[in-house]
């Protein structure tokens, strides 16, 4: 069997850190497919442009559908080198994404929502090469809006049953935001771009509803 590459994405609550976590797995533990011989050897991964590599490439579009194309990153070269399965995990921050060598932002910058098409690539442009795509939504900003909403509902919501346009804000933004969950991300990446800007819009302008 061939190598046949996977991995998941992780947003931090504070949406400082997206986490890129291989889960190829290894032929010694029994995955066919994964690391290892006669499969590829992580152990021989190194800088982009040796014998064997490993990167990713990675590109934003947000809700206004404004595209943004970063710089290959490799994973060698910023996080290597990999002795252990366990050494495939890349902690990336905003200082990490660049275009033409300008970063995004820093370590302490917030990721954009959007959808994002993550590439993983090992042995780019060579004979061996395999490459997985994943498109995450990453909603970071507008979930953590709208759980400030739901914190900020008013007592007498809970106990006496009133209910004014704060309640009835945070309810619909939360009901969106279940929307943008339950939405699968490729075949309905126009809805999540809509779902997006709306909910941000609705978050920005929280006291007149204004879209």
């Amino acid at each position: 069997m061939a190598l046949v590459l996977a991995f998941e994405v992780t947003e931090r609550n504070d949406n400082k850190l997206l986490t890129i976590t291989d889960t190829t797995g290894e032929v010694s533990t029994g995955t066919v497919t994964g690391w290892g011989a006669p499969n590829a050897l992580y152990t021989t991964i190194v800088a982009s442009g040796g014998a064997h590599t490993l990167e990713l490439n990675i590109d934003i579009t947000e809700s206004d559908g404004t595209i943004t194309y970063y710089d290959t990153i490799d994973l060698y070269t910023t996080f290597g080198a990999f002795a252990t399965i366990a050494d495939l995990v890349f902690p990336l921050d905003c200082s990490m994404l660049k275009v033409s060598g300008i970063a995004m932002g820093t370590s302490d910058d917030q990721f954009p929502d959007g959808i994002y098409d993550i590439e993983y690539i090992y042995d780019d442009a060579l004979a061996t090469e395999k490459i997985t795509t994943v498109a995450e939504t990453v909603y970071g900003k507008v979930r953590n809006g709208t759980y400030e909403l739901l914190r900020k509902m008013t007592t007498s919501y809970e106990y006496e049953g009133y209910i004014d346009d704060g309640v009835l804000l945070a309810i619909f933004t939360k009901t969106y935001l279940d929307g943008i969950l339950a939405a699968d991300n490729i075949a309905r990446r126009t809805s999540v771009y809509t779902q997006l800007y709306v909910l941000e819009r609705l978050l920005i302008n929280e006291s007149s509803y204004e879209i």
